[in-house]
């Protein structure tokens, strides 16, 4: 939606999630229901695969994946060459690193305790290999821009950050660490996955370099399909293509009547652009979904999601500190996911079972509340009475 746009009636909104009927639902930071209108395209799509109904998904499977590539371009700010599908984020972090082997070539990289802990695992795996990594540790649960700053040197090659964590939705100073890589050489990465579709992107005036993100989570899709970003300038230099994916012709009998004599037995054309880091065909599911969500965020507009969602964190940081849950996320944090330490976790789990109140505990004692756009008050004071 464009800057300036009315705000939408998120009570309409609402009732496009049938979850939000059946209980209060705060774990969109593990997985987001689907709106009526990605379901209604699913189901579509199982008619036609099952009784043939309605019209073809193949062989014009094409189109609803260059329009959710699109979508997902406008969504951060990137243009569409700068964007290709992946199939979760951690396998598009891993090929984008596995493309950077030249470039991250007796370098260090350096990431925090905050990312994700499968990303983390990758680059342990990584540093069993060679490759140096530094992790920068919290510091009660927030990442000091100074600790950073001194993990990082001339030799680093890449700085990886979650833009907003999964362990608590802090929220990167991206466009610090941006600069901060930029002035020694190095790359930024974001993960993107907690915060697409939640909290506005802009990877121009950010910095990002590249970035991924799956659709499962707050772009409101499934599982099996995402994005990676490539800075169109990187693209087949810095971040090659670690694995391949294209077709080849026969100059020979009995492929052609007319071979060639002059041409190779076996013509192929190196895939040009963002295709590049593709292998085979997309999740069609995915993608139908993705076209369909995307649409949906970005009419809904991410500013006014994130202006909604912020009244329901505010309440939950001003209210749950007084029932015994100490919040390990800044009351100012910009993103929808806010955690606090409890007193009790098997109790909790109870409570809000009993309540028909869906919340996720992790780390322990950490209870992870990530409202969404179909919530409401009325959610939060359900959540709330269960908890006390």
């Amino acid at each position: 939606m464009p800057p300036g746009g009315s705000m939408p009636d998120f009570d309409r909104v609402r009732a496009d999630f049938p979850r939000a009927a059946t209980a209060a639902y705060f774990d969109n930071a593990s997985s987001h229901p689907l709106s009526v209108h990605s379901a209604a395209a699913l189901r579509r799509y199982v008619d036609w695969l099952e009784q043939e109904i309605g019209d073809p998904w193949w062989p014009t499977w094409a189109a609803p994946r260059d329009e959710a590539q699109h979508l997902f371009a406008t969504l951060i700010n990137a243009d569409r060459e700068e964007i290709s599908f992946s199939r979760s984020t951690v396998e598009a972090e891993s090929n984008l690193l596995n493309g950077m082997t030249e470039h991250l070539a007796g370098g260090n990289i350096v990431t925090n305790d905050l990312a994700y802990s499968a990303v983390l695992y990758n680059y342990q795996m990584r540093e069993r290999d060679g490759l140096e990594v530094r992790v920068v540790r919290n510091r009660d649960w927030q990442i000091d821009l100074a600790d950073m700053e001194r993990a990082i040197d001339d030799n680093t090659k890449l700085i990886s950050i979650a833009l907003v964590s999964n362990v608590n939705g802090l929220v990167a100073d991206v466009r610090a660490l941006s600069e901060l890589a930029h002035a020694h050489g190095a790359l930024l990465h974001a993960d993107l996955m907690q915060s697409a579709g939640a909290v506005p992107i802009d990877v121009r005036a950010m910095g990002i370099d590249t970035a991924a993100c799956s659709t499962f989570k707050w772009m409101m899709g499934v599982k099996g399909y995402g994005f990676q970003y490539v800075r169109a300038d990187l693209q087949g230099t810095v971040v090659k293509p670690s694995q391949h994916h294209g077709g080849v012709g026969f100059n020979y009998e009995p492929w052609t009547d007319s071979p060639d004599p002059n041409a190779p037995d076996v013509r192929f054309r190196p895939t040009e652009g963002p295709a590049r880091y593709e292998v085979s065909y997309p999740s069609y599911e995915g993608a139908l979904c993705a076209q369909y969500s995307l649409r949906y965020i970005l009419d809904l507009g991410v500013d006014h999601i994130r202006t909604h969602v912020r009244t329901l964190t505010d309440r939950l940081h001003e209210e749950l500190p007084s029932l015994g849950y100490r919040s390990i996320t800044p009351a100012e944090n910009e993103s929808p996911i806010v955690a606090f330490e409890t007193p009790d976790p098997t109790a909790a789990m109870e409570k809000t079972r009993a309540a028909g109140v869906h919340v996720a505990m992790r780390f322990g004692n950490k209870i992870r509340l990530s409202p969404s756009v179909f919530n409401n008050q009325h959610d939060i004071t359900r959540l709330l009475e269960a908890l006390s």
